[in-house]
C-alpha cells in the first residue's frame, strides 16, 4: 500500500498544504487505525460523508496516505462541470445567483477539471453501463496497492446533515477484488464534522467473502452508515467542548 502523504501531482500537492495551512484547522482522532491499516500493506477503502466542499477538502489533505477519489464524471468533462458546480457550489453552498454563479461556475469549472486530472480521480457514471468503466478502473488501482475514496451519498436525495442517502454500488469493489485476489479487502469508515473541524477515522470493516454478496452488501452498508453516524456525533461531543485551536 502506498503511504506517501501526496494526493497527486505538483499542483495539487500545493493547493493541500495552501488548504490545511492557511484554512484548515482540523483535529483528527483515529489515526491509528490508518496505520494499523498501511501495516498489512493491503490497499483501502475510504468511505466519508461529503458535507459540500468541505468534506473532500479535509480528507485529502489530511489523511497520511494517496487517495484515488471517486467524483461524478461531470467534474472531470469541462462541457459538463460548469452547470453541477453551478447547482452544487456556486448557488447550493456560496449563495450566488445569476449571472455571477454561472460566470464563476465557469471559471471554477475549469480548474476543477485540471485538479480531477492531477488527482487521478475516477469518474463515476451512475446509473449508467459506464459505471463498469468507473468499476475497472478502481480495481486496476486497488491491485496495485492504491487506495480510493468514495463519498456514497446520493445528493439529489439528501436524508440530514450527516449523511445523505447512501448509494452501495462501490461495494462492489470489493467483490470483484476478491475475486481477482482471493483476498479481503477492508473499507475504512471515515466522518468529517465541519462544525467542530473534526475528522475521525474508525475501525475498518472488512468484506466477509462467506456470505452471498447481497447479503453482504446490506451488511457492509448498515455497518458503514452507522459507524460514520457514531464517529461523527462522538467527534461532535468529543470535540464541541474544546476551544478552537
Amino acid at each position: 500500500m502506498e503511504r506517501e502523504r501526496t494526493q497527486g501531482g505538483l499542483f495539487v500537492l500545493v493547493l493541500c498544504k495552501l488548504f490545511k495551512q492557511l484554512i484548515l484547522k482540523l483535529r483528527i482522532r483515529g489515526r491509528g487505525n490508518v496505520f494499523r491499516c498501511l501495516a498489512t500493506g493491503e490497499p483501502l477503502i475510504i468511505v466519508s460523508n461529503h458535507i459540500g466542499s468541505f468534506g473532500p477538502l479535509s480528507i485529502i489533505s489530511s489523511l497520511p496516505l494517496k487517495l484515488y477519489p471517486w467524483v461524478g464524471h461531470e467534474v472531470t468533462e469541462l462541457r459538463k462541470v460548469a452547470r453541477r458546480l453551478q447547482k452544487e457550489f456556486t448557488e447550493l453552498e456560496l449563495k450566488l445567483r445569476p449571472p455571477l454563479s454561472v460566470w464563476l461556475a465557469r471559471l471554477i469549472g475549469r480548474i476543477c477539471v485540471f485538479i480531477m486530472k492531477d488527482l487521478q480521480a475516477i469518474p463515476v457514471y451512475a446509473s449508467s453501463r459506464r459505471i463498469r468503466d468507473t468499476l475497472q478502473r478502481s480495481l486496476e488501482l486497488l491491485l496495485k496497492g492504491r487506495n480510493i475514496l468514495v463519498f456514497p451519498e446520493n445528493k439529489d436525495h439528501p436524508i440530514n446533515e450527516v449523511l445523505g442517502d447512501f448509494s452501495t454500488g462501490f461495494l462492489a469493489m470489493a467483490r470483484l477484488y476478491y475475486e481477482k485476489t482471493r483476498k479481503a479487502i477492508s473499507f475504512l469508515p471515515v466522518a468529517v464534522n465541519q462544525k467542530v473541524k473534526g475528522i475521525k477515522i474508525g475501525k475498518p470493516i472488512r468484506f466477509d467473502s462467506s456470505l452471498p454478496f447481497l447479503q453482504e452488501k446490506r451488511r457492509l452498508k448498515v455497518e458503514l452508515e452507522d459507524s460514520i453516524y457514531s464517529l461523527y456525533y462522538s467527534l461532535q461531543e468529543e470535540l464541541g467542548a474544546l476551544p478552537a485551536r
